[in-house]
């Protein structure tokens, strides 16, 4: 599959709707099988163009893998019809990112759900005014941490623990910082895994999927922006520990799903 330094192309198929054959449930491809985990995970999530997301059972059926339980639900809200097809994007780990086409080839948004988009709206003074606001109020704001942000305090890479909380790709620990508002990858990490990392990632947590865009440091270190969001939304506070699980296609991160420890 083409691949750039940016961007990464993701396995993907697609499917033409069939309310005799797809209401209940729906069939995977059998070619798409090679890019699936043996044995199936139980459940995968779908996620719609609307911001929404669908928790569906995974199922090998006669050696074809099927969308079961809860597949019924995903198409009942996207209002699926005859002769609409859908493309299917699957990140390598549990999670297929959905879009619908209506009969002549227009893609669609449906089962809108209000969800934050971040963009880098705010320039770099805007975001230093604010953070020294908060630090003003550190002592009633929960997600402000008087420690200083240095990357020897983010870096743990442990096996061990990786098997213990189900996780299947590396991963760094970390926890509120005085600069909320950017998620700074370890340098031993980038070096010791051999990473590369586009302009954007998505974080991934229990209410779904954010964009933050790549920052820009002085000395080239990598973080993204739009870490705050992810902290306030998940009410974290100092005592919590934060997994950040990099999801990855041939080196290339693409997602980091969120692992919280409360404290």
């Amino acid at each position: 599959m083409a691949e750039t330094d940016n961007d990464v192309v993701l396995p993907r198929f697609f499917k033409v709707f069939l309310s005799e054959t797809a209401s209940e449930s729906m069939s995977i491809p059998v070619s798409f099988s090679e890019h699936l985990e043996d044995p199936l995970p139980q459940t995968v999530k779908l996620q719609g163009t609307g911001g929404g997301i669908w928790t569906v059972s995974f199922k090998k059926i006669r050696q074809r893998a099927y969308f079961t339980a809860g597949w019924s639900k995903f198409a009942e809200d996207h209002d699926l019809k005859n002769g609409e097809f859908l493309t299917f994007v699957y990140d390598g780990y549990n999670t297929f990112e959905v879009s619908v086409y209506n009969r002549w080839g227009s893609k669609e948004t449906r089962a809108v759900k209000e969800t934050v988009e971040i963009s880098d709206t705010e320039s770099e003074e805007e975001e230093e005014a604010v953070a020294d606001s908060d630090y003003e109020e550190e002592e009633e704001d929960p997600l402000v941490d008087g420690g200083e942000d240095t990357e020897s305090d983010d870096a743990g890479i442990s096996q061990s623990e990786v098997t213990s909380m189900s996780m299947t790709n590396p991963y760094f620990t970390t926890g509120l910082k005085n600069r909320i508002y950017e998620l700074l990858i370890p340098a031993e990490v980038v070096k010791d895994m051999g990473f590369r990392f586009g302009e954007s990632i998505k974080y991934v947590d229990e209410e779904g999927t954010m964009v933050g865009e790549r920052g820009k440091w002085a000395d080239d270190r990598i973080c993204f922006k739009g870490w705050d969001r992810i902290c306030r939304r998940n009410r974290l506070r100092v005592q919590d520990k934060v997994n950040c699980e990099m999801l990855h296609h041939r080196k290339l991160v693409h997602s980091i799903k969120i692992h919280i420890t409360r404290g």
